[in-house]
């Protein structure tokens, strides 16, 4: 390569290097550089000095140069760019941030030492910001500018790179177009939506004593010790009311007792229900109270519950859920299997097999017309659609069976037409070329090419709606989902870890079934 080439590179990377080092706001007595940034907090701008001495390298070190060697670090430093500035725009807890509600154009925020300065973000970005910026923009320019030479020196026929694909700057282009375009939105996402393995590190112990429970006090102790003791009286009071509510329902309140009588006659009743009381009976109250008590004190989903009577409760709640996922996903595969026919381009030529344009019109008319009835079906979540169905026809499993229908029916009318138009034509050519009608080439060419499709995603949207049908019980749609947010509101937690490990066996019994049954149509 030529020496204005090299020149040019190493240019490049010292206007970057240096850029690091001078002030990037100007505004006096702060002179801020790439370096000071780098050291209250943003340690990943040092990437930009770095860049700038590999491109200073490869330029003079190489004697054979290549595009991507100017090209790929000018989009890293481009990339710690943008997520420097999309810590200042979409974050407040670093020293930099933008204010995007004050008046003036000055909406740079600085903090230091609990000082604040307000910068303009073009009047005040500096000399050192300015070198970065020219710096990147000449990497991305020479291999423009010395697109020819770039050509002309890696045109060796006999290599192997010229097989596979012609040496090209503008090739090189395009593909950093891209992979820069995408990196650009997974940075600005990433800063925008929080994402940090780190916080989910630092607040590990935050999740073990939500799973586990906390670690019980002195005084938690106590209370758990003072419910165990109280704990035959207050059944024995429990008793007592209960007798006082039944004995005076029908009685007038004129020939009620006062009560001042009524309260003695409760703690008559009281003491005699807890005089009645044997050892084993008050022992067992005081075991249920200090589980209870340990429960409300510690949290935790573990250990789950395990009482007998409790689990049938949830296995009868689970069943419904199951009938709700049957009902949903049958429905929707009824419907979805004609509406699919008419969303395929193939089979509704066999339906419509006149190609004038009032056809080619009407064909047209139906596929976009049925497709976008299938898009609106599934473009609302089926928690959504449970909550319509809730308000309109009330509490029960037969919204969720609704709201699961019609979700359902928009997903496998899309795929099971997808699969239609992907057979093989020859099949339907064949049979239609002896006289058969549509319906005959539908029955006996398109359905024995897709059945094995659609018995296997019928299977995978069925395991799906299991767990889709859990959640709708939230809304009141029926199901363990309704049992689960009722003990999550009352934290119940070891109650809600139970039902999660039923739901979990129970989509493994599923999946195993439904590969037992795909097997028999693959």
């Amino acid at each position: 390569m030529t020496k204005g080439y090299r020149l040019w590179s190493a240019s490049a990377g010292l206007m970057l290097i240096i850029g690091f080092f001078l002030p990037w706001l100007g505004k006096n007595p702060f002179m801020f550089s790439g370096l000071s940034f780098s050291m209250l907090g943003y340690a990943f701008v040092s990437i930009i000095p770095l860049s700038g001495a590999v491109v200073i390298a490869l330029s003079l070190k190489l004697k054979k140069a290549e595009p991507r060697y100017l090209l790929y670090p000018g989009m890293v430093i481009f990339l710690t760019l943008v997520l420097m500035i999309s810590l200042w725009i979409f974050t407040d807890t670093g020293p930099l941030a933008v204010q995007w509600s004050a008046d003036s154009m000055e909406i740079i925020q600085l903090t230091i030492n609990e000082n604040l300065i307000l910068f303009h973000p073009i009047k005040d970005i500096g000399i050192g910001f300015i070198l970065n910026i020219t710096g990147i923009g000449i990497l991305f320019m020479l291999p423009y500018a010395f697109k020819a030479q770039f050509i002309a020196a890696n045109a060796d026929k006999s290599s192997y790179k010229h097989v596979i694909h012609e040496s090209n700057p503008m090739a090189e282009y395009k593909r950093l177009t891209i992979i820069m375009g995408l990196l650009t939105v997974l940075i600005v996402t990433y800063v925008w939506c929080g994402i940090s393995p780190v916080k989910l590190w630092e607040n590990r112990g935050n999740a073990r004593e939500y799973l586990f429970g906390r670690v019980l006090s002195e005084s938690d102790m106590d209370y758990i010790k003072n419910v165990e003791n109280r704990a035959a009286n207050i059944e024995a009071e429990g008793l007592a009311r209960e007798y006082m509510s039944n004995k005076y329902r029908g009685v007038p309140f004129t020939d009620q007792p006062s009560s001042t009588e009524k309260v003695k006659e409760r703690e008559a009743m009281k003491a005699k229900f807890l005089s009645q009381m044997d050892d084993r009976q008050i022992t067992r109250l005081k075991k249920e109270a200090r589980k209870n008590a340990l429960v409300s004190k510690r949290g935790g989903y573990f250990p789950p519950e395990t009482a007998i009577p409790k689990i049938k409760g949830y296995i009868i709640a689970l069943v419904e859920t199951i009938a709700i996922a049957v009902w949903g996903t049958m429905l929707a595969v009824l419907c979805a299997i004609p509406v699919s026919f008419f969303a395929a381009q193939n089979t509704l030529n066999l339906i419509i097999p006149s190609d004038d344009l009032k056809s080619r019109t009407l064909k047209g008319s139906i596929t976009f017309g049925v497709r976008r009835f299938l898009d609106s079906c599934r473009g609302f979540n089926e928690f959504v659609m449970a909550l319509i169905f809730v308000a309109v026809i009330g509490l029960g499993p037969y919204a969720g069976i609704l709201a699961l229908w019609i979700h359902t029916f928009g997903i496998l009318g899309k795929v099971f037409s997808e699969q239609i138009e992907a057979i093989e034509s020859g099949q339907v050519e064949a049979l239609t070329s002896t006289g058969a009608g549509a319906a005959q080439a539908i029955a006996f060419s398109v359905m024995p090419q897709v059945l094995p499709n659609f018995v296997s995603y019928t299977l995978l949207r069925f395991e799906s709606n299991v767990r889709s049908a859990a959640i709708l019980g939230f809304v009141g749609a029926g199901g363990i989902g309704f049992l689960i947010f009722d003990k999550l509101n009352g934290y119940l937690f070891p109650e809600v870890c139970t039902m999660m490990i039923i739901i979990i066996m129970t989509v493994g019994i599923i999946d195993h079934l439904c590969g037992k049954i795909r097997m028999k149509f693959i």
